[in-house]
């Protein structure tokens, strides 16, 4: 039986990703037993309500490193649960948000450069030797993100859409980086720049990208 597909869809607040996995599920799943489309932290019963815990306002004096680890522990149970079991089983997968959201927000954007080795070690064992097939970057100015995601919350904000604009910052750098090491390495990743381009040029684009990755 041929393996899965494993596509994540990444980027800060408000660059899109949300619009596209719903557009994607429009396109591509139209009858199709063979998507499945998640996100972290969450995807499982356990990882949600971990999610809820990362998310919630109520929670603020939470750690960097309490974060970090719940993060970590979230993706164990995601992709041991759902993700690694529907890749061997033939399905492809579609992920908003996986390993490099982690380094961006609880390693660059709360600037914990001394969190890198421990990450690396509990994101391999929460891995598990998953491998990902590709990762869609969506970039976006910060300003318009951020302008972006509060409008489209009609109010509702999470923890991290509350911090400082020099977070988002740090959180955009921590993407772009990523993106340029993976460039050098000829890992499969793809650099979207929303900033100028409609919803829909973004929406067609991405799905050009995984429809691609599904035909190879």
């Amino acid at each position: 039986m041929k393996k899965g597909r494993f596509i994540v869809l990444e980027g800060g607040e408000g660059a899109g990703k949300g619009m596209c996995i719903e557009y994607l599920k429009e396109r591509l799943l139209n009858g199709r037993g063979d998507m499945i489309f998640t996100r972290e932290p969450g995807g499982t019963p356990i990882a949600e309500k971990i999610r809820e815990l990362l998310l919630s306002k109520d929670n603020n004096r939470m750690l960097p490193l309490t974060e970090l680890f719940l993060f970590c522990g979230a993706r164990a149970q995601h992709v041991n649960e759902l993700i690694k079991p529907a890749l061997e089983s033939g399905k492809n997968v579609i992920c908003d948000r996986f390993e490099a959201s982690t380094m961006a927000y609880q390693v660059y954007g709360r600037q914990r450069p001394e969190y890198v080795d421990v990450f690396n070690q509990l994101n391999n064992i929460a891995k598990a030797g998953l491998e990902l097939d590709a990762v869609i970057l969506l970039e976006v100015a910060v300003t318009l993100g951020l302008n972006r995601k509060r409008k489209s919350r009609d109010g509702l904000c999470t923890r991290f859409d509350e911090e400082a604009i020099d977070f988002h910052r740090r959180v955009r750098a921590g993407f772009i980086e990523q993106y340029e090491l993976a460039e050098k390495s000829s890992k499969d990743w793809y650099f979207i720049d929303t900033t100028m381009m409609g919803e829909s040029a973004v929406k067609e684009r991405v799905f050009e990208i995984v429809k691609k990755i599904l035909e190879e």
